[in-house]
């Protein structure tokens, strides 16, 4: 009687560490596959950041050639004034 339940228990041992085994496999396996598709998510996050930026540095090289631009009309247009006050003074001096 003592063999056949030490029989009885060794493959009881044996199916419980296998079923144990297989048990704690699955949310491995599981986890892995989530971890590669957070990894995939983050790659294509990383990508999107980096075109993002890459628009953010196109736009502001835009920006400061706008700038530019707005800051030589303004001198101009300062210019312009100047010599249109220096005009008026020389005709209201003709005049009087």
């Amino acid at each position: 009687m003592n063999r056949p339940v030490a029989i009885a228990a060794i493959v009881g041992l044996l199916v419980g560490v296998l079923v144990g085994f297989l048990w704690w496999g699955m949310p491995t396996q599981q986890m892995q596959t989530e971890l590669a598709e957070t990894r995939k998510r983050a790659d294509a996050f990383e990508r999107q950041v980096a075109e993002a930026q890459a628009q953010s540095r196109g736009v502001q090289g835009e920006l400061k050639a706008l700038e530019t631009r707005v800051k030589t009309a303004e001198e101009d247009l300062r210019l312009e004034r100047d010599r249109r006050s220096k005009l008026e003074m020389i005709l209201s001096k003709g005049r009087k």
